[in-house]
């Protein structure tokens, strides 16, 4: 494939490269040339695709670090309520009815979201992963998942069983598709849980995904009973470490943070969710200023309602300039580093355009009344940009959407399926979560 005439875009200097050409070739970016030079012309066979960039914009692929992407059959369910609500009378209630073919329903529907809107990697972190492994294959996305396991409750060690089995079974299958470990919480794990699942990480040379210092509650309760934060109380019981991936972490203390930092773990920070229940977290500026891997994740559905991490990232920038009360954090030049931040979530060397690297890219087309009249393409991107500017996307060297049409998933066969799906979950015979939160 070869892609010519397109200026490249960098997140992590703010600076444009016109008229580019690129070369993909097996998976990657073979060669990136100047066009302007004929004597850098790139070769290319008579079967290549080539896409003309005059026009456009290219920047590498998003990243999605935090997510429970089947929950988009329960998109819309849970409005307006409290955290303590949200759990315990509505997910954890209609969760229970969850069937392996939902998961993989659920799980289509979300890649194609992601898919349109720019996103090529995410860290799915939900039950039934064998399933959510058939849709990632299926869509051509890059997914690292993890089997939730709650490690409390009389089906504990059958499910801690089950995620194993899985994770044993699909541990370098495909090689877009790697797996984590899953526990849910230290508010829902034992300490001796918590153990056990670190040190099958070790023995099996994976990393972990696991919820932590959601909200100030959290973090109180914890204190009370263990003289620990929660972030604490990863680290002593060996969670927390290179490749843990935390997501939100938004009530971390400044000790919590300068932890993180040394023990190599990264956080994935979902704004939209923190504000739709009311919360004002400085969590982002400290943490940036504190060193710590950061990326973006959308969460689930029935919190965010998206998976659109542009929309994410906008949240981002605003969330952290209210939660300072200035209006200078949250700058451009931090956020859209977090786009595509492929460490927090394994993959290295991700989020640059150079020769070599993995070829997960997004073409953008600004050519819109919302990108109008371009005085920085940068501010556009993150303030400005809709659905509609997302031209075509390549995972993996191979082209996933071509012009704003999906190429791998049909999604108007899902959706009866969906909605009948979601239907039956909510109408799920229940008074009592399958956890209390």
């Amino acid at each position: 494939m070869i892609i010519k005439n397109i200026s490249i875009l960098s997140f992590k200097d703010l600076s444009v490269q016109k008229n580019m050409d690129l070369l993909i070739r097996n998976g990657k970016i073979e060669k990136i040339t100047d066009n302007s030079n004929s004597n850098n012309l790139v070769s290319f066979q008579s079967d290549e695709v080539i896409i003309n960039g005059t026009g456009k914009y290219i920047i590498p692929g998003l990243v999605n670090a935090h997510a429970h992407i089947a929950m988009t059959l329960l998109r819309g369910v849970a409005e307006d309520v409290s955290v303590d609500d949200w759990f315990n009378k509505y997910v954890w209630i209609y969760e229970q009815g969850l069937i392996p073919s939902d998961v993989y329903t659920g799980t289509l529907i979300g890649a194609a979201e992601m898919l349109l809107s720019g996103v090529t990697a995410v860290a799915d972190h939900y039950f039934a992963m064998g399933r959510a492994y058939d849709a990632y294959v299926e869509s051509g996305m890059r997914a690292n998942l993890a089997w939730a396991v709650f490690g409390a409750g009389p089906d504990s060690e059958k499910q801690f069983q089950t995620a194993m089995d899985f994770s044993k079974e699909y541990s370098g299958k495909n090689s877009r598709i790697t797996i984590s470990l899953g526990p849910h919480s230290p508010y829902i794990c034992p300490e001796e849980f918590l153990e056990k699942v670190a040190k099958k990480a070790v023995d099996m040379n994976v990393p972990m995904h696991i919820h932590v210092s959601e909200t100030p509650e959290q973090v109180a309760q914890s204190l009370k009973n263990t003289g620990m934060t929660p972030v604490g109380v990863l680290d002593k019981t060996g969670v927390l470490r290179e490749g843990t991936i935390l997501a939100h972490a938004s009530y971390a203390t400044d000790e919590d943070l300068k932890l993180i930092k040394k023990r190599g773990a990264g956080i994935a920070h979902c704004a939209k969710t923190y504000m739709k229940f009311g919360g004002i977290t400085d969590l982002l500026p400290r943490a940036l200023k504190a060193g710590v891997k950061v990326a973006l994740g959308s969460d689930g559905l029935a919190s965010n309602n998206t998976v659109n991490i542009f929309e994410t990232a906008r949240d981002a920038a605003l969330l952290a300039k209210c939660s300072t009360q200035n209006s200078e954090t949250g700058a451009i030049s931090d956020i859209l580093p977090l786009l595509n931040s492929g460490e927090v979530i394994g993959l290295k060397d991700y989020g640059e355009i150079k020769e070599g690297a993995l070829a997960d890219l997004v073409i953008i087309d600004p050519s819109t009344p919302n990108m109008m009249p371009g005085n920085n393409i940068f501010a556009d991107i993150l303030y400005s940009l809709n659905n509609r500017n997302v031209h075509s996307v390549i995972v993996d060297g191979e082209l996933v959407v071509e012009n704003g049409k999906l190429l791998t998933i049909n999604v108007e066969e899902l959706q009866a399926e969906a909605l009948a799906i979601s239907k039956r979950l909510v109408a799920t015979v229940s008074d009592k979560p399958m956890q209390s939160y």
